[in-house]
């Protein structure tokens, strides 16, 4: 007989295809928001190796969400609308797998 009560493990393996990418939008958020930071704190001066790396690693969604917006966008505000694109992405990722999960149990 199998128990109700699942583990933290054994949760996270049976919905992996959700926590998986949810991790990852996550950590980018993470990144976009330090990046943020940094952007209106110290702005382009800022030139050491952990910024470079972090403009390299939050780099393409930027660039990515510059495409769509206007030219006359700071290039901060684009990082703060690359932080609501994350965000808005982690939320459908939930809400479409928790609408299979239900669309599952009513079959």
């Amino acid at each position: 007989m199998q128990s109700r009560h699942m583990g933290s493990g054994a949760s996270f393996l049976s919905s992996w295809y959700v926590q998986g990418p949810s991790l990852v939008l996550a950590a980018l958020s993470y990144l976009l928001l330090a990046r943020l930071v940094i952007d209106l704190v110290v702005g382009s001066r800022a030139d050491n190796i952990a910024f470079r790396a972090l403009r390299g690693l939050t780099g393409p969604v930027v660039s990515l969400v510059g495409a769509v917006t206007p030219r006359i966008v700071p290039a901060a505000l684009v990082t703060g609308f690359a932080v609501a694109w994350v965000l808005a992405a982690r939320i459908a990722l939930v809400q479409v797998a928790t609408a299979i999960a239900m669309w599952r149990m009513m079959r």
